[in-house]
């Protein structure tokens, strides 16, 4: 039988979405300071983490065969510690000790800042022969840690994650985050200030903003997002400022004159619209289902027309929500049609148990779900593929990546955010360019998702 090390070397596994990467960096900070090394090799570690998704059904499976994998470990090495950790563990806690029963802590996200003390405790009592049954922590809302907590970057040098606030006041009657992470709080403006200053001169270029609403933050504190980016704009050395998760009845004309005066605050809207008919938008529990999205998207593009970069509109819809038509199925279809959005990812509805949605009549088979989504993705091809082609002969700024399977550099655009969208595949770089430098470059060919440039000397 494998023994345990005695030295503390700890493995993580970190799934799901930006927050939660932002969360094990800092969980690895804080470990650090504790004495905690790290190591890919899960046969190397006396502590094994998966840092969990539970938004939905796939990414709940996709962390259920994670877990599997660290739990089998523990027929071999009876003394590795077991972690689960993040938003299953908040819906799931009670089922996960049943389900996995070789897990030692089990802790939401409501007690994340405990879990490196936790874990810590927890090994010194398995090194000094201390019986320890472990933990199962029943955690309350999220939690935001600080500009002044340790934290470990795992994204590139080049690109940081900042998260502005945590929780949601919305009732999406799909979603099942306000039962994670509890109501909006907002981080206050002078911390995330100094956050943006020390990933700066970390040699962060490209800043993005994150929460669950990100154009709500400071509605609980008396400010706004105009206020933080103002401030965040006054920053040296960050290149982009790339916002996410955009509500689409907030975002106001001040908005659009905050981003479009800036120095540094890209035109990259990411808005998750998730239908385009007013019915289905009220069935959901959106905010304002009446906003008229076509007027918005018209109103952004004609704000940047003259810009420097113009903008770049991301979105996601839902197709087979509850009492969806055909007829509704094919006015979406017109909508992108006529709208045009750079941008587009298309999910299947998903009844989580524990929502309004899931209780609905009228629910739309996974099929029927499928179908539409393929449908609607088969009309974004076409317009991605247009819309790219209107950048063939334009001039760009690349930040320069790495290399592509076949050896081609590759990098992004301010239109690519990183891991969900496209990506450009640039020639003619010289050899004293480095992985995180921003290069001018010439479109010179349009693919359905990416770019091929040239670099401009």
């Amino acid at each position: 039988m494998k023994k345990t090390s005695k030295s503390k070397v700890l493995g993580l596994i970190s799934l799901g979405c930006p927050k939660n990467t932002v969360d094990s960096e800092f969980l690895l900070g804080k470990l650090q300071v504790l004495g905690w090394k790290f190591t890919d090799d899960i046969d190397k570690a006396s502590c094994l983490v998966v840092n969990t998704c539970g938004f939905i059904n796939d990414a709940r499976l996709e962390s259920e065969e994670a877990l599997e994998e660290i739990c089998s470990v523990k027929a071999e090495r009876p003394d590795v510690i077991l972690v689960a950790t993040g938003c299953l563990p908040q819906r799931e806690s009670t089922d996960l000790k049943i389900d996995f029963p070789e897990l030692d802590l089990i802790v939401g996200v409501g007690s994340l800042n405990e879990l490196p003390d936790l874990i810590d405790k927890l090994w010194q009592d398995r090194t000094s022969k201390h019986e320890n049954p472990g933990n199962l922590i029943i955690p309350g809302r999220a939690s935001l840690f600080s500009s002044s907590a340790p934290r470990i970057r795992v994204t590139p040098a080049w690109t940081g994650y900042m998260k502005i606030s945590e929780g949601c006041d919305h009732s999406c009657a799909f979603c099942t985050i306000p039962s994670i992470k509890g109501p909006h709080i907002s981080r206050p403006i002078d911390d995330l200030v100094r956050e943006a200053e020390q990933l700066a001169s970390d040699g962060v270029k490209e800043l993005i903003l994150i929460s669950q609403d990100t154009t709500a933050f400071g509605s609980d504190t008396g400010t706004n997002l105009k206020n933080l980016l103002v401030e965040l704009d006054k920053i040296e050395g960050i290149s982009w400022i790339r916002i996410h998760y955009m509500y689409p009845s907030k975002i106001s004309d001040g908005l659009l004159d905050v981003i479009a005066e800036s120095k540094h605050i890209i035109p990259y809207f990411d808005i998750p619209l998730q239908h385009t008919q007013s019915k289905i938008l009220e069935a959901m529990d959106r905010l304002a289902p009446e906003t008229d999205t076509l007027a918005l998207v018209k109103k952004i593009r004609k704000r940047f027309k003259k810009s420097y970069n113009p903008a770049c509109i991301r979105t996601t819809f839902i197709v087979g929500f509850p009492g969806e038509s055909e007829d509704d199925v094919e006015a979406m279809r017109e909508w992108i049609e006529k709208a045009k959005i750079d941008r587009l990812t298309v999910f299947e509805f998903s009844p989580e148990e524990g929502t309004h949605a899931a209780d609905l009549p009228d629910q739309i088979s996974e099929s029927e779900s499928e179908s539409r989504m393929h449908r609607i993705m088969e009309a974004q091809y076409d317009i991605s593929l247009e819309i790219n082609e209107t950048w063939v002969g334009k001039e760009i700024d690349v930040l320069l990546e790495g290399f592509s399977d076949d050896g081609r550099l590759v990098g992004r655009s301010y239109r690519d955010a990183p891991e969900i969208d496209g990506l450009i595949f640039v020639e003619g770089v010289p050899d004293e360019k480095e992985f995180g430098e921003i290069a001018r470059a010439i479109v010179t060919g349009a693919l359905p998702y990416d770019l091929e440039a040239e670099f401009k000397r």
